[in-house]
Parts: structure tokens; sequence; C-alpha cells
């Protein structure tokens, strides 16, 4: 048995895990703005919560982490650049702890027991508060020299003088759009009142649909500027609006289509993962494996 941890933007997961298989879990509010030490001391609350010890704790994190366990910073979480995050959680769950980015784990949870069975070279996508990636390429993950491979949401999608800001800082990047606060914009600026993303795909209609068409444009810029360097066997979705991949396909087709070097590379298999919300708590949880 092991134990995974998922620490978004919006909300922590713990579960106990074997193979592919969650056991007992838990989900509390991350609270990102109580700060680092409220922060971690929730992580350790929930793993607690579970009843059962390991030899290891996996923990999946929104940002980027070196070998050394020292994170380099998390967008959409204030206060941890530079937090030596590795060691902070061990001293509070008294077990060694492997970190690695969430797209990153999910993308190894995919590798080992969800479509990476089928398909050598994928990307994984995460969509969320922020937007993720994970690359899988010819069977081998990548997580790159410091940590920083599949940072996916900072890919430019708009250079124009109205670019919207991104958490990172920088202008037109694909999680400004593509990100929980771009729909949310996009939705208030059409009109609407939404609290939640969850709130426009459930009233339907044209909001939903205008949803859509706004999230699966900016994917299909970003997703298919990217996949002209790298020539994928396919694109996994995973994460709350992957729930909604049905009504976004037409729109991310079409625009993949607009920006494929070759129609051959716009014809690539869009699926959402085989592990459904569970993919970033499994890939944490086999953290350090063969």
């Amino acid at each position: 048995m092991r134990i995974g941890v998922d620490f978004g933007g919006t909300n922590i997961k713990a579960a106990l895990v074997n193979g592919a298989a969650v056991g007992a879990h838990v989900t509390v509010p991350t609270n990102a703005a109580s700060g680092p030490e409220s922060v971690l001391d929730a992580i350790a609350q929930a793993v607690g919560s579970l009843g059962a010890t390991a030899g290891q704790v996996g923990v999946a994190i929104p940002g980027e982490v070196n070998d050394a366990g020292v994170c380099y910073r998390l967008p959409n979480v204030p206060g941890f650049a530079a937090y030596p995050l590795r060691d902070a959680l061990q001293r509070r769950l008294g077990c060694p702890v492997a970190i690695e980015n969430d797209a990153t784990a999910a993308a190894l949870a995919e590798q080992k027991f969800g479509w990476g069975t089928k398909y050598r070279s994928f990307l994984l996508v995460t969509l969320g508060t922020g937007i993720g990636g994970g690359f899988v390429l010819d069977g081998i993950l990548r997580r790159g020299r410091g940590g920083f491979a599949g940072e996916i949401g900072h890919v430019l999608v708009d250079s124009g003088p109205g670019a919207w800001v991104c958490g990172c800082g920088l202008r037109g990047c694909l999680e400004a759009y593509a990100g929980t606060a771009g729909l949310l914009r996009m939705d208030r600026q059409a009109g609407g009142d939404a609290a939640e993303v969850r709130d426009i795909v459930n009233a339907g209609g044209q909001r939903a649909q205008r949803l859509f068409e706004f999230l699966g444009r900016a994917l299909g810029v970003g997703l298919g500027r990217l996949n002209n360097a790298l020539d994928l066997d396919a694109l996994i979705f995973t994460g709350g609006v992957a729930a909604s991949l049905d009504g976004i396909m037409p729109h991310l087709r079409r625009h993949l289509a607009e920006h494929s070097y070759s129609p051959a590379l716009a014809d690539i298999a869009l699926h959402t993962s085989a592990l459904g919300e569970h993919a970033g708590v499994i890939g944490a949880a086999w953290l350090g494996s063969a």
C-alpha cells in the first residue's frame, strides 16, 4: 500500500493506493491564501486522517521542484518560491517524501496504468486552476533538467497588446485563458456571473457553448503549436474541466487543424484520462518506482 497526495491550487487530495486502485481517500481545501505553513499542515493532517503508514509519501504539486526537494514557485499558491518543500513535509510526516510536478505525476500514472499502455508518446494535460502538462516521449517520462518539462500553461497563445496577464507574470499564456480564472473572466465579459466553472457548464445552453468554444480555441492554439514540434500519438486530458471534453472536442479539433503544420499532425488521438480524477494521487504514490 502506498500513499499519494495531489496538492492543487484549490484542493488537497490524499489517498491510499494499491496498484491503480484508490482506497481510503480524503479531500480538503488548500486555503492557499493562508500561507505555506498552514497549507503544509493541511497536507499532513490529510495524510494522517488516512489511518495508515507508508515507507514513503509521494506528493504532486502544481509547480516545479528540483532534485533537492526545493520548490521553484507555485504560480497559483503564494509563498512557495525557493521553499524547501521536501524537508518541511518530511518533518511533519516523519517519513521520506518524494515530490514531483502534478502533471508529470499524473503522466506517470497514465503511463503505467492508463493510455500509456497503448501510446508510447503522449502529453497529459491537466485542466484546472492552472494548466499543466506531463510528457511521455518514446515510452520515457520526461521531467527535464530542472523539473520544468511540461510547463505548457505558459506557452504563448496571444501576443496582442491586450493579452491577458497570467499568474506567472507573463502575458498571453495558455493558462491565462484556459485556466479557471480565464474561463470565469470570459464569462463575466459576456455578462455572466459564475462563481465556478462548473456553474457555467451546469447552466448549459449558450453560456456553456461559449465556454467550450473559448477553451477549445485556447487549447487548439497552444497544443497545436506544441505538437508541431513533438508529433505525439495522443493528448490525454485530466482535471475537472476534462469531464466536458465531448463539448470542447469539435472546437479543439478545428483549432488544432488551423495551427498544425500538417493534417497528419492534427489527426491526433484525444482522450480523457483512463484514471479519472485520481490520476494525480496514483502517480504521486508511485513516484520513485521503476
